[in-house]
């Protein structure tokens, strides 16, 4: 049964499957044509997903056999990588997206640990899109001032994250 979360969970993993084929293709038209196909054979295997495991793996495990029948029914044309070299670029890219991953989550909590005020600046300028013009007059704030300190903010963030990593690693 399709429920709202998985169809959250295929909506947000769309960016990340479309590089992973695009990575493994060559082709960005061939990449578009294969992440539909990819999406289709997702909803038909909806069963087989086991809740609670990583559904970007999951996916990309799919796409991955898109993409090995793409090149094999494209037998009259040369292939551009061998399957073992699509193996790798595969395990690469998977593990790529895995880190961003991570990284993702640990913004996410680093951002909660800032205080109201710069939590509520970067809601402004990244979730509501206001120009930095318009957060310095709402700020009561110079153009500089603003820009000055969304990037201490930024960089804040930014020592959290890796600062989360390294902890992760050392565990």
């Amino acid at each position: 049964m399709i429920t709202e979360e998985f169809i959250l969970n295929v909506t947000e993993c769309q960016g990340q499957l479309y590089s992973y084929i695009l990575s493994l293709t060559g082709n960005s038209d061939i990449a578009r044509d294969l992440l539909q196909e990819t999406n289709k054979s997702i909803l038909e295997k909806v069963s087989d997903y086991t809740p609670g495991t990583s559904f970007s793996a999951w996916a990309s495990k799919i796409a991955f056999f898109k993409v090995l029948s793409f090149h094999r029914d494209r037998q009259r044309q040369p292939m551009l990588f061998s399957v073992e070299r699509l193996r790798e670029i595969s395990q690469k890219t998977l593990s790529r997206n895995q880190e961003y991953d991570r990284r993702l989550d640990f913004l996410f909590q680093c951002i909660e640990q800032l205080p109201d005020d710069k939590q509520k600046l970067l809601r402004q300028r990244y979730e509501q899109d206001l120009p930095l013009e318009e957060l310095a007059s709402l700020w009561g704030r110079t153009y500089n001032a603003t820009a000055a300190l969304l990037y201490r903010v930024r960089l804040t963030l930014m020592d959290c994250v890796n600062k989360s990593l390294k902890l992760e690693k050392q565990i």
